[in-house]
């Protein structure tokens, strides 16, 4: 709360409403299959279905789900299960309540990226959200989530890893990241050198979530967004791209927005940072 007041008064803000985002790892995301049922027969048998994926009481959870799929031919629905601890959203309730904001909606992350990134976009794709300490992969499907995974390895991983190995204080580390990551320009290949192993290592560990995504789907996967402060490394796109062998895109969250032409360099360079801020200010606006 401290934070926020002083970014708040620093940048002139005056709005007293707010959207806040819960990270993916505070919250559980699962897709459940059901016989064909009514609304209210789903409604009734959510609880007792979420008993057996959410690890802990379902009286401590805020629960939500929503059908995105219906088969008719193998009489099937597939259900969305969404739940936040209770102590997460009082949490963020006693913030807001401390600012003196009016808090109108708490939404997971992921939801935010589907919605400042995809657009009209129906294909299938999977946002890979690599944050600082976290790395989310979410797949995509007609604009509704499908799978949603959070890994325990972040970009932070890869600037303690060149500090450490070059001697270099953190700034400076962070910097080559940017400027030199995993470009293999002779000179420029000991930061490589450095970095590779770790982003292969994350890569495995999604490839292997995404393979078995398009193991049981009927649709796979055709495109590869990449977002969140971890985008900033050099040569990522294309590394990532080369080893999944799928288009993939630097997330711009601001290409549904409308700004003056000599912003462009700017929110070009920051872009990646802000795909959940802007998608959260999209909810109550946004059609599509």
């Amino acid at each position: 709360a401290n934070l926020l007041t002083d970014v708040l008064r620093e940048s002139n803000v005056t709005a007293r409403r707010a959207i806040f985002g819960i990270p993916a790892t505070s919250s559980f995301i699962t897709l459940v299959n059901f016989p064909l049922l009514g609304d209210a027969e789903i409604k009734s048998a959510v609880p007792f279905e979420a008993k057996k994926y959410i690890p802990i009481p379902i009286s401590e959870v805020a629960l939500d789900w929503q059908v995105v799929e219906t088969d008719e031919a193998e009489k099937r629905v597939s259900v969305l299960l969404v739940a936040v601890p209770n102590e997460v959203i009082a949490k963020y309730q006693r913030i807001a309540s401390t600012l003196g904001l009016e808090l109108e909606a708490m939404e997971v992350e992921s939801f935010s990226l589907v919605r400042s990134l995809l657009g009209s976009d129906h294909g299938v794709t999977a946002i890979i959200h690599w944050g600082a300490v976290v790395t989310t992969v979410s797949v995509v499907d007609r604009r509704q989530i499908r799978m949603n995974h959070n890994f325990g390895r972040g970009a932070e991983e890869l600037t303690n890893a060149i500090a450490r190995s070059l001697g270099i204080t953190l700034e400076r580390a962070e910097a080559m990241k940017r400027e030199v990551g995993l470009s293999e320009r002779p000179g420029e290949r000991e930061v490589m050198g450095i970095i590779a192993p770790i982003v292969d290592s994350t890569l495995a560990d999604i490839e292997r979530t995404l393979t078995n995504y398009n193991r049981t789907a009927k649709r796979k996967i055709e495109k590869i967004v990449i977002t969140g402060g971890g985008a900033s490394l050099a040569g990522l796109v294309d590394h990532v791209a080369r080893h999944f062998g799928l288009e993939t895109v630097v997330a711009n969250p601001f290409a549904r927005t409308i700004f003056p032409a000599f912003l462009q360099p700017v929110l070009k360079g920051i872009a990646p940072n802000f795909s959940v801020a802007v998608g959260l200010a999209l909810r109550q606006i946004a059609t599509t």
